[in-house]
């Protein structure tokens, strides 16, 4: 018999394959946790990308229409709260000023500019409301026109299981700011006014552009539209 020929055709015995699938086992135990961990900062990094594709789309879209109108114009009703009431022209607004535009031009030329068709998508910027107009006021500064169509805050949901983007004091972060207790207390009181930081005494006024959450629908048919309930707002201070 060829010794040389025997070892050189010979397998593996089952201790070799033994010590190369633990080998196989510790490696893929290492680097399986690092590559999902690359995984979800590409994901993450991709509804970043989108939510600020939205709010630059928007901010745009603001400073477009002040320019042309002095004031951003929505065809249909409220985000939230009690309405004050439907004009001639069919449109109303909250105590707050919110306004729902997922349906009307304005909320898709927002989402065309930004090539993205996110499942939640809000800002809010300078309210038009004036301050000592607003039923049970609990302060606020005056606006400028500047501050009315100025982008201060955004939430953005990319899918419905994805977690929210908020923007805040010009930085994109995934703490929801509303639930900041610390120092004074909650970043925003319940009318909409900044309680701490560089905004502090300006109310906000929010426009809704995208919201496929089938349990608050935007329906532009329905002038007692879900998403101006209570709940509504549970839902999106709770959204982290």
């Amino acid at each position: 018999m060829n010794i040389k020929a025997y070892r050189k055709n010979r397998g593996f015995t089952l201790v070799e394959l033994i010590v190369v699938l633990i080998i196989l086992a510790i490696l893929a135990a290492i680097l399986i946790p690092s590559l999902i961990g690359y995984i979800d900062k590409a994901r993450e990094g991709k509804y970043l990308a989108n939510a600020k594709a939205c709010k630059d789309a928007a901010q745009a879209k603001f400073v477009e229409q002040y320019g042309m109108n002095g004031e951003v114009a929505a065809d249909y009703p409220i985000v939230s709260g009690l309405t004050v009431g439907i004009g001639n022209d069919g449109k109303c607004i909250s105590k707050n000023g919110d306004l729902d535009v997922v349906y009307n031009d304005f909320g898709k030329d927002i989402l065309s500019m930004a090539g993205v068709d996110p499942y939640f998508f809000m800002v809010a910027v300078g309210s038009n409301q004036e301050t000592k107009k607003v039923p049970k006021d609990t302060g606020g500064d005056t606006l400028s026109t500047f501050d009315k169509y100025t982008v201060y805050y955004a939430i953005y949901i990319e899918t419905k299981d994805a977690p929210a983007w908020y923007y805040y004091n010009g930085e994109w972060t995934t703490a929801s700011p509303r639930k900041d207790t610390t120092g004074d207390g909650l970043a925003f009181n319940d009318n909409n006014v900044v309680n701490k930081g560089p905004l502090k005494n300006k109310r906000l006024q929010y426009y809704l552009i995208a919201n496929k959450n089938t349990k608050y629908p935007s329906n532009k048919n329905n002038q007692d539209k879900t998403v101006g309930t209570k709940d509504f707002w549970n839902w999106v201070n709770d959204l982290d």
